[in-house]
C-alpha cells in the first residue's frame, strides 16, 4: 500500500471536502482518501503506485491547488480563503 501526503488549498466546506474527495478517487489506483478541511492536508492511499501527478492534476483540474507535503506534519495549516480559484464557495 503507497501512502500520499497533500497539501490542498481552497477547501472551505463540506462540499469542498467531497469535490476533493472525488477528484482524487477519479484517479487510477487509489483506493482511499482521507481529508482534514480544518489543515488542509489530505491523505491518500493506494494499491499499487497512484500517479501524485495525476491526483494533482485532477485536484487543480476542479480548482483546488496541491502540492506534496514533503514534511508529513500534521500540523500544517493552510490558509483557506475562498475555494474554486477565488470565486467563492462552491456550495453557494
Amino acid at each position: 500500500m503507497t501512502t500520499i501526503n497533500l497539501i490542498v488549498s481552497g477547501m472551505t466546506c463540506g462540499a469542498c471536502v467531497k469535490h476533493v474527495e472525488k477528484a482524487i478517487q477519479s484517479t487510477a489506483g487509489v483506493s482511499s482518501v482521507d481529508v482534514d478541511l480544518t489543515s488542509g492536508l489530505v491523505k491518500v492511499e493506494g494499491d499499487g503506485s497512484p500517479s501524485i501527478p495525476a491526483i494533482i492534476a485532477a485536484l487543480e483540474e476542479d480548482g483546488y491547488p496541491a502540492k506534496v507535503n514533503v514534511e508529513g506534519s500534521s500540523k500544517t495549516k493552510v490558509k483557506n480563503e475562498s475555494c474554486k480559484n477565488g470565486k467563492g464557495c462552491c456550495c453557494n
